[in-house]
């Protein structure tokens, strides 16, 4: 049975006492705040389904006969990507594995690794764990210990990218899937344009980024266009197992703030995430191709030898290599 604390999004997702599903006039499960209308479980489950597939196809997220690694936390968007594009290889012939990283954070990441090994046992696909630990020879726990805990997001997320890139690459996967969803890519804009660098929006694209190496590995987000509330109520009514609980350094993230102030925007003004998204959207082509002028040249680190058009990467400058 699906299990979740205190959420992190606005709202809720169930529908009050007699609200009817618009769809077939049953009792509806669900309410959609941002479009008012009410689903009974089948319907919405129907519609879900139907969107995240709809993005897939729309975007060219996959290809038959692809290697597609999940980058697989154990929270709930991380479950149902994974379970959706499980169901996706059932017509298309795609191969799947799954990726969890190990930050090494204490009472926190065991469980929910715990739980990925669990739902990637019930559909048969192959899991891999890699470590902070084993790859840097330090945890984050240690490093925070070091450095302090006010660097704690800045040293995670790009230790993350720059070691589930390589587990991918090492697994000779084609493309890595991403859990991020509508809130998360309207929290990044409004995160990029507060820092006055609306040029690094380009990367948060649907599919990949601004730079085409061999080394990089392709980032799909199938759940792009889906309200994490959605993501919520869906791994819920399908009874998904999913880790709940909060990274206990994500209270010193900027972007906690800004998932606040949104949060509180759309309890006021509902559909304001979707409108950033759809804004986001319509300018994105413009940004992609901007970033492609400018001709980046990617080399490698002189340090870890990986991917950086920078003679020592940012991993390694924090790190102080």
């Amino acid at each position: 049975m699906a299990k979740f604390g205190k959420p992190k999004h606005s709202g809720t997702w169930k529908a009050k006492k007699g609200l009817l599903c618009s769809k077939c006039k049953k009792k509806a499960a669900v309410f959609l705040n941002y479009s008012k209308i009410g689903l009974c479980q089948p319907h919405f489950a129907r519609m879900f389904e139907t969107r995240v597939m709809r993005s897939v196809r729309q975007h060219r997220m996959l290809k038959k006969g692809e290697k597609i690694a999940v980058a697989l936390s154990g929270g709930k968007d991380s479950i149902v990507v994974l379970h959706m594009l499980h169901k996706i290889s059932k017509s298309l012939p795609i191969k799947l594995f799954a990726i969890s990283i190990d930050e090494g954070i204490g009472g926190y990441r065991k469980q929910a690794i715990k739980t990925a090994k669990k739902e990637c046992k019930k559909l048969k696909v192959p899991h891999f764990v890699a470590s902070f630990k084993q790859e840097y020879k330090k945890s984050l726990d240690q490093l925070i210990k070091e450095r302090g805990e006010a660097l704690s997001c800045s040293f995670c997320g790009i230790m993350r990218r720059y070691l589930l890139n390589k587990t991918a690459r090492k697994h000779r996967a084609a493309k890595l899937a991403i859990g991020h969803n509508a809130d998360d890519i309207a929290q990044t804009v409004m995160m990029n344009f507060m820092r006055n660098e609306p040029g690094r929006l380009a990367r948060f694209g649907p599919v990949g980024g601004t730079v085409e190496d061999k080394r990089l590995v392709t980032r799909i987000r199938p759940l792009f266009c889906t309200p994490e509330i959605d993501v919520v109520a869906y791994a819920t009514l399908k009874g998904l197992l999913f880790h709940h609980d909060r990274c206990p350094y994500s209270k010193n993230a900027f972007r906690e703030s800004v998932r606040s102030l949104l949060n509180k925007m759309e309890q006021r003004y509902s559909g304001t995430k979707l409108k950033i998204l759809n804004a986001f959207l319509s300018q994105l082509e413009v940004m992609k191709k901007a970033a492609k002028q400018k001709k980046v040249k990617i080399g490698k680190c002189s340090s870890c030898n990986e991917p950086s058009s920078k003679n020592l990467c940012r991993l390694c400058k924090l790190l102080g290599k």
